[in-house]
């Protein structure tokens, strides 16, 4: 079937999406999601206090290969990874005028946040990978062409293997890092 056939019988194929927002901080985060995702990653938006916009005009599609593509999760929430100011009220200038004022809002932090013990500073910013303990502030990724983004340690594993939880994103679970493979904040970091 054609897209004009599609169209001519009123279905209307799914376009990418952007997820955006800003977090518990106030910093910018946006991501994209392909066309095949694009219900899933409406609700992880929703799910997650964020805003979902569709990649359906030049304008909007224009953006999408400045942005980094989301990650689904099975909690039926998204990784969207920090983006620049610019772009980011760039993607949000698109939203409608009702939602630009939401997309400048920060994001509450999860009721849950004191509860599980995660405070909003971490004291403990170590500057040498020997004296990192639970609770210490590291840096880890997903994938480096992705970024490097906060995560505190909270477990030491065997082998040294690190149980980190994301520093913004409570809501996700928590995984393991090599010892190697994470990143230390430079000590004269001011949280």
């Amino acid at each position: 079937m054609t897209a004009t056939a599609t169209a001519a019988n009123g279905i209307s194929l799914p376009h990418p999406i952007i997820i955006l927002g800003r977090d518990d901080n106030g910093k910018a985060h946006a991501s994209f999601f392909p066309a095949t995702d694009a219900q899933p990653a409406s609700r992880a938006a929703s799910l997650m206090g964020m805003l979902a916009l569709p990649a359906d005009n030049d304008a909007v599609r224009s953006l999408l290969p400045k942005l980094p593509k989301g990650k689904l999760f099975d909690s039926g929430k998204a990784f969207v990874p920090f983006v620049k100011q610019d772009l980011y009220k760039q993607i949000a200038a698109h939203l409608p005028e009702a939602d630009r004022a939401k997309a400048e809002e920060v994001r509450a932090a999860p009721a849950d946040v004191s509860q599980q013990g995660h405070s909003a500073a971490p004291s403990n910013v170590p500057d040498d990978w020997g004296k990192i303990v639970v609770g210490s502030l590291v840096l880890a990724t997903e994938d480096p062409l992705e970024g490097w983004f906060e995560a505190t340690v909270v477990e030491l594993k065997p082998d040294n293997v690190l149980r980190l939880q994301w520093r913004h994103y409570l809501d996700l679970p928590p995984f393991n890092r090599r010892l190697e493979d994470v990143a230390l904040l430079h000590p004269s970091m001011k949280l």
